[in-house]
């Protein structure tokens, strides 16, 4: 029987082969669900068998698994993300395991269809979609949806049901339902195999990163669509109504936002989300849920300001297209000025994406690209570029390759290389080291560290460490020690500069261990069980009396009451431990080691934080805790390779190779990786 809060079973499609299955979920319960389960499941189909060198993305032996947590369809606030992980095309150098993961009714539906997740393995010989009903799966024909974009795609597939969302009951084999199928698909992008390819699904809900839709387009796999009559079952009915008031009384709920086109017609378009944040703020045809992040600002320019109408287009545009728009845009939501360092190579301001949209013109601007160079920008009307119609054709060039659109379409990483400029990363090009667009790592160096570690930008918006009002920052500091359960205020340290970085800052055992803390949370809390990134965590919430925030009581409450188990949010982090380990191995065996990890070269360069969205930062000299601005942080590669050594060992991984070992290993019961790592020789 499934343990509360699960469907149960995971369905497993092998699209070169036809074969569907259904894999049991208790099997892989141990590493959280989502992209911890997702990570286990591609070790066992796609690492273990031995037969591929697990370098290419867009092999048919890649697997895409997308993975629902135990919270989807419970009501829970702000937890129904669904998990999507594979190799990404979008990872530079090496196409690195990677992860994503979307809002909306997705997960919800999955579950209501019985199913935890669907992995996906293999191509297909033509276009197909995986459409669930239930316990009935097929694969349909998707040859007359190919070269449709993401929203007419989903229009098609709901024509096919033939019922009048949410006006008429039909019939399902297990039941009945007022509800449309939920879809997830991608645009030309996709099927083009663009690297910076989202999948999305309702309006612009989308995995972003990682380039998944052009793993689906490689696949021949236009969409999966799952309508499902059943329910989840909840250990505790009570008990989690009860956590939920006990919530919403303790930490009263406001709205705010960010961005957008207003007024707000939505808080959410995640099912069960409950927050006002209006993170799908304009009220849309298609899913009422039109996104309100990257996209809203995806044509933004930094020495022009973009009509807000254009800047509406623009969203619908890289939403229908499946374009990642964070990685392809020219400024994102602002810019920041540099005039004062009069050697900063981007004056007089930087933006805060300096993304492929920005980079192309950038080239353009110092004669790389264009007339008179061996790289024609056909078709883009460079002398139109603060227009409409730039914007238009610069979204259909690059969705579909279309002259200098092949190349902007491996992303901004593969673009740089492709024009001889990997120096850029030094300077102008400020992607992380695997490829990926800086945002706002700096100078909060647990987000830093942790693109270093992973694989992409981590998102990692939860961790608010910025001064706060009608507080002294020693007090915040020993609030938040006390709030992660780790009782060491020195996590909260950023002092960069002199032996006190090494003692209790940025370089120090203190910071490794922080680190860690958030890898492991971030790894089972939010990716394998889906609470979303702008709800938790919350070490420190100033609506209440002693300063604290939801974490870390909120998050066993609500799984217990949800799986029935006993929990302590300590076990939380070593499951993510269990599945952070786990990649880990994986990112071994595709070749990663010590000597890769080094940030790009802007981080250890003077503007490396010039982009920081909250600079003012705790800081202890030696006597005391103060707030200062850390707008000038930046790193020493000293100091990081002091950092890497602490942190290898927090983790259990060989300091000379950041391999884990045997002991950590089997102490998180993975004999299984521990003896596959030694037939490698990779073995820390």
């Amino acid at each position: 029987m499934a343990t509360p809060g699960f469907g149960g079973k995971i369905l497993l499609v092998n699209l070169s082969t036809k074969e569907i299955r259904a894999l049991d979920s208790e099997k892989y319960e141990m590493y959280g669900g989502g992209h911890g389960t997702a990570t286990a499941l591609f070790w066992e189909f796609c690492v273990a068998p031995g037969d591929w060198d697990l370098q290419d993305a867009f092999h048919p032996r890649n697997m895409v698994a997308l993975m629902t947590g135990a919270m989807a369809g419970t009501g829970t606030p702000a937890a129904s993300r669904t998990s999507v992980s594979g190799l990404s095309p979008q990872c530079y150098p090496v196409q690195w395991f990677c992860h994503s993961n979307f809002g909306g009714a997705f997960a919800t539906m999955m579950k209501f269809a019985g199913w935890d997740g669907v992995a996906v393995i293999g191509k297909a010989e033509s276009p197909v979609y995986i459409n669930i009903v239930d316990d009935k799966v097929t694969l349909e024909d998707a040859k007359a949806l190919w070269g449709l974009d993401s929203w007419k795609t989903q229009e098609e597939i709901w024509k096919r049901t033939g019922v009048r969302f949410g006006e008429e009951w039909w019939r399902l084999d297990g039941g009945y339902s007022v509800q449309r199928p939920q879809i997830v698909t991608m645009g030309p992008a996709g099927e083009n195999l663009t690297r910076v390819a989202s999948l999305i699904h309702g309006g612009g809900s989308g995995a972003g990163q990682g380039g998944f839709g052009g793993v689906f387009g490689s696949k021949n796999l236009k969409a999966v669509a799952v309508v499902g009559t059943g329910s989840i079952k909840i250990a505790d009915p009570k008990g989690l109504k009860d956590a939920r008031e006990w919530w919403d009384k303790t930490w009263p709920r406001m709205g705010g936002g960010f961005g957008g086109f207003g007024p707000a017609s939505v808080s959410s378009c995640c099912a069960g989300c409950g927050i006002p944040r209006m993170c799908h703020n304009r009220d849309r045809t298609y899913s009422v849920d039109s996104d309100d992040c990257a996209e809203s600002t995806w044509y933004s320019l930094v020495d022009h300001q973009t009509p807000t109408e254009i800047n509406q287009k623009g969203t619908d545009i890289c939403q229908q297209l499946s374009l990642n728009a964070m990685e392809t845009c020219f400024m994102g939501p602002m810019a920041f000025p540099t005039d004062h360092n009069k050697d900063f190579p981007i004056q007089p301001k930087i933006p805060a994406y300096t993304a492929l949209g920005w980079y192309m013109k950038k080239m353009y601007d110092m004669g790389i690209i264009g007339p008179g160079t061996k790289y024609d920008t056909s078709p883009l009307p460079m002398d139109a570029f603060k227009s409409e119609q730039f914007m238009e054709i610069y979204g259909i060039a690059l969705a579909n390759r279309i002259g200098i659109g092949d190349m902007l379409a491996e992303g901004t990483a593969r673009f740089a290389e492709k024009l001889g400029r990997t120096d850029d990363f030094n300077t102008l090009c400020r992607l992380t080291m695997w490829g990926y667009q800086d945002h706002w790592s700096m100078p909060g160096v647990e987000w830093a560290y942790g693109n270093l570690l992973d694989s992409r930008d981590i998102n990692n918006h939860d961790m608010s460490v910025g001064r706060k009002r009608g507080i002294t920052c020693e007090q915040f500091v020993n609030i938040l020690a006390e709030r992660t359960l780790g009782n060491d205020p020195f996590w909260f340290d950023y002092t960069w500069e002199g032996d006190r970085a090494y003692k209790t800052g940025i370089y120090s055992e203190s910071t490794a261990k922080w680190v860690a803390w958030h890898q492991h949370y971030w790894n089972y809390y939010k990716e394998s069980v889906g609470f979303c990134d702008w709800g938790y965590s919350q070490l420190y919430n100033q609506a209440h009396a002693k300063g604290y925030g939801h974490t870390p009581e909120i998050e066993p409450r609500y799984l217990n009451a949800v799986t029935g188990r006993n929990h302590t949010f300590q076990d939380g982090l070593e499951i993510g431990r269990r599945a952070w380990n786990l990649k880990r191995a994986i990112f071994v065996l595709q070749g990663r080691h010590r000597k890769m990890e080094n940030f790009t070269g802007y981080y250890y360069r003077p503007g490396a934080s010039y982009c920081g969205y909250a600079t003012e930062l705790p800081i202890y000299d030696g006597s005391q805790w103060d707030w200062q601005n850390c707008r000038e942080l930046f790193f020493t590669r000293e100091g990081v390779d002091t950092f890497k050594t602490l942190f290898y060992k927090e983790e259990g991984w060989n300091p000379d190779s950041g391999y884990p070992t045997r002991k950590t290993l089997e102490d998180l019961d993975m004999k299984y990786a521990a003896d596959l790592l030694q037939s490698k020789d990779k073995l820390g």
